[in-house]
């Protein structure tokens, strides 16, 4: 249940931090004090949105709903309110907005919220708006359900869930926890489903986490909003089931009011409960959110708390099972991009590659001065360069971008096949005149266009063909096709550290091509993206199409770098005249995605490449 009590305290505190980071970082910058946000922000939830930025939203101490935005989950600046008085949810004019939960869905944000008044049992209900982007505006689509109408009493504190290809809601607070399908949408209850109760009387705030197997039902009970006499903290149950049963440690049932407790009071914070969603860092480390009261100045309000989830004996733990003073940061601010490529021009560098996030991956943009400060995204199209008019609906990887003849190209796999666009800027947008492929006889990725010192171009390119072989052909002179007749395998894999699983076929993918003098230089890499022996060789010619003898050994590799699944990246020079190789890597030691973009500097002795000690780093943003 929410309070909205103590607004004149809120809002002196919100006149000093409204245009000012809310950070209460200790000394240094790897770690950070809690709470993260020193305002009364109730029932936090929590999106990383395809800004890179991470939105919070909170029951409305702040009228219409308040949106807040950090880059590492520890700076949060205010950023607006979801709804304005226009705007706001009319239904059940006297409910507040309570319990928001935030989502990506088919395309748009998607905002679902309780409006309730206290003691408003069986009025409250539920309701879901949706905007383009996280900050809104939000557009009301009005109560999907009341307490009346779904007949459960207290119908509030909506979760929503993805499962099997389904989309579920879960609600409820002190009068048992219950689940219902939804439209495809999102956006209203489906015709004809019949709700399920999955935990007893004693939480609310329902969160469902999937973790290894199991299904996680966490929320919150006690008492939530009674300052220093609150007795609010956060309970947890599993099931192998979406819909339970849900049981404690010792197979006790949630619907008969058993729990394990992962967050409790402490001596500095009182009431702890009602969390976010667990939020991933760019290291996999997952992260929970939660509201509190400061012990020392209860007055203050329910303000943001946030702690480490670590998962023992395949159960969530929060360190001593209580509130961190003092916690090491979060890892945020690496940039995720897979088969990145960067594009030099204006002394700027123009920094692409496969997304992991964002509407059909059509290619983020990021921009640095120097290498190691990136801004981004920053393309035309919302951060995105590539049109949505273009060719491809799915797997949009491997770009490349370069400039012929005053045009900047993309070329790019989408759908299995290769396509390229062209636009005025490297920061789009790119566009075709037709939303078609190059026409190759098997499906085809990973382009890379070359140009030799004859103006013939040529166009290097994987063939998904007994597995992936990297072939070479002429492409004609409007870049629209290439000449199949001078079409040639150069690379395919052999034995050694091309191939470390011993699979039938093999994977060799990537390439890159240069011309030093008169001999030409093949990059590429080898091993399945995730293997953690995916690496970097190369191979060189007299001819651009070869025949191509190998270095014999990888030069980026994870027993060199010290990270696993290092490969499929781009070479360049940078301003100073170094050559510069730019590559994924995995997320961790344990998990592939999503992939972490680095660089490395080689050095050139007249014949062979070899990295620069020491020159390995993570492209970061600020």
């Amino acid at each position: 249940m929410k309070s909205t009590s103590m607004r004149n305290r809120f809002f002196a505190n919100l006149l000093v931090s409204a245009f000012a980071l809310i950070s209460w970082a200790a000394d240094g910058d790897d770690f950070y004090r809690n709470p993260v946000i020193r305002t009364s922000l109730p029932d936090p939830t929590v999106i990383r949105a395809n800004d890179g930025y991470f939105y919070l939203y909170a029951t409305e101490n702040i009228h219409n709903l308040p949106i807040y935005r950090s880059k590492n989950l520890v700076d949060w600046q205010f950023v607006g309110t979801a709804f304005t008085d226009e705007s706001r949810p009319k239904w059940n004019e006297k409910g507040h907005l309570w319990a928001p939960d935030i989502n990506f869905i088919n395309g748009q944000y998607v905002l679902y919220y309780a409006k309730s008044e206290w003691g408003g049992e069986w009025t409250c209900g539920i309701g879901v708006a949706t905007a383009e982007k996280p900050e809104g505006p939000f557009t009301d689509h009005g109560a999907m359900f009341t307490s009346k109408s779904i007949d459960v009493q207290n119908s509030i504190d909506g979760f929503y869930i993805e499962d099997n290809g389904k989309k579920y809601l879960f609600w409820g607070s002190f009068r048992g926890i219950y689940g219902i399908e939804l439209t495809d949408d999102g956006l209203a209850v489906k015709p004809g489903a019949e709700k399920k109760q999955v935990a007893g009387t004693f939480m609310e705030g329902t969160y469902i986490h999937r973790h290894d197997g199991y299904y996680y039902l966490i929320g919150s009970t006690g008492s939530c909003c009674e300052g220093e006499r609150s007795t609010y903290h956060v309970t947890c149950g599993r099931s192998k089931n979406l819909f339970g049963p849900y049981v404690d440690r010792k197979g006790q049932s949630l619907m008969d009011n058993h729990f394990e407790t992962i967050i409790h009071r402490n001596d500095d914070v009182v009431g702890p409960g009602h969390n976010s969603e667990i939020v991933k860092d760019d290291r996999g480390q997952d992260w929970i959110l939660y509201h509190g009261f400061d012990a020392s100045d209860p007055d203050a309000g329910r303000l943001v708390y946030m702690d480490k989830v670590e998962w023992i004996d395949g159960w969530p733990h929060v360190s001593g099972d209580k509130p961190s003073k003092i916690s090491e940061r979060p890892d945020v601010g690496g940039i995720l991009l897979a088969d990145p490529t960067i594009f030099c021009e204006d002394g700027k560098y123009y920094l692409y590659g496969t997304s992991a996030s964002g509407p059909s991956g059509r290619f983020e943009v990021y921009v640095s001065d120097d290498l190691d400060t990136w801004q981004g995204p920053l393309g035309t199209l919302d951060g995105y360069v590539l049109s949505p008019e273009t060719f491809g609906t799915k797997g949009f990887w491997a770009p490349q971008v370069f400039k012929h003849k005053n045009r900047h190209y993309m070329i790019y796999t989408a759908n299995e096949q290769i396509a390229i666009a062209e636009g005025d800027s490297p920061v789009g947008p790119f566009t075709q005149e037709k939303a078609e492929a190059i026409t190759f006889p098997t499906n085809a990725i990973d382009p890379f266009v070359f140009f030799d010192d004859n103006g013939k171009a040529y166009l290097y390119h994987v063939r998904l063909k007994e597995g992936n072989r990297i072939y070479a052909a002429e492409m004609s002179k409007d870049l629209r096709s290439i000449k199949e007749k001078t079409a040639r395998e150069v690379i395919s894999v052999e034995d050694g550290w091309e191939n470390t699983w011993k699979t039938q076929y093999g994977v060799s993918e990537g390439p890159t091509v240069i011309k030093i003098g008169k001999t030409y230089y093949l990059f590429y890499s080898c091993n399945d993206f995730r293997n953690i022996d995916y690496a970097v060789g190369y191979a060189t010619a007299k001819s651009p199409l070869g025949p191509w003898t190998k270095h014999g050994t990888p030069i980026i590799t994870r027993q060199l770098i010290g990270e696993n699944g290092t490969g499929h990246g781009d070479l360049f020079k940078d301003k100073d005249g170094h050559w510069m190789y730019v590559f994924h890597t995995h997320n961790s030691r344990s998990q592939v995605g999503q992939r972490r973009t680095a660089v490395v500097q080689l050095d050139f002795d007249g014949k062979d490449f070899s990295v620069v000690e020491g020159s390995f780093r993570f492209l970061t943003l600020p």
